[in-house]
């Protein structure tokens, strides 16, 4: 079963792995350079061009502003990530319900097609926004990105048969929950600005 304690020895996996340079190595040829500053571009495709009726926009400014402010440890993550203000297609269809956040790396639609316009993004809802949880939701959703970008073509020499990302997920290995979910909520407690009321659903569901 799944403890907070995981949390926690997460965050020291993570600083292991930055200091064996597993992260750092990465980020050097996927990335800006480290000692450069980072901020979230701006989108590659408008999100006005999507033609997709889940499109919100009423906060995308303010949710690209917030974005700007995920810790710049995280930022490597988030290049040529678009954000978009709304209901993810995919995700929508799937929960019966617009989704407080969706990482999509791969343009997923309603359909199951892939490939879409949306690929490479970040989706977070207007009710992510009105219910003052934007920053943790932001953090959840860069973890998933973090861990797709940077964890799973990252081997230790020692475990060379299997990625960080797979090895994370197994420690993260809940029967009731996604270990993926619990592995983005853990970067909500490694990196959230307010832990005393971290939106963090699923350590708080299956904790």
């Amino acid at each position: 079963m799944f403890s907070i304690s995981k949390a926690v020895a997460f965050i020291a996996f993570v600083g292991l792995a930055l200091v064996l340079g597993c992260v750092a190595l990465l980020q050097v040829t996927q990335a800006e350079a480290s000692d450069q500053t980072v901020t979230v571009p701006a989108p590659e495709v408008p999100i006005n061009s999507f033609g997709y009726q889940g499109v919100e926009g009423g906060y995308q400014d303010h949710i690209e502003n917030v974005a700007s402010t995920i810790p710049a440890q995280l930022q490597p993550a988030l290049k040529g990530v678009t954000f978009v203000n709304g209901c993810h297609p995919w995700s929508t269809k799937e929960l019966g319900a617009c989704a407080y956040g969706t990482f999509d790396p791969a343009g997923w639609g309603a359909d199951n097609s892939s490939g879409h316009k949306w690929a490479n993004s970040i989706w977070v809802s207007s009710r992510a926004v009105t219910t003052g949880t934007l920053s943790d939701v932001l953090i959840h959703e860069t973890g998933h990105a973090f861990a797709h970008q940077f964890f799973d073509d990252c081997y230790f020499p020692r475990q060379a048969e299997t990625s960080v990302k797979q090895l994370l997920l197994a420690h993260f290995a809940h029967d009731r929950a996604d270990a993926a979910e619990l592995l983005a909520d853990a970067f909500v407690v490694a990196y959230g600005t307010d832990t005393g009321t971290a939106h963090t659903y699923y350590l708080d569901s299956f904790n």
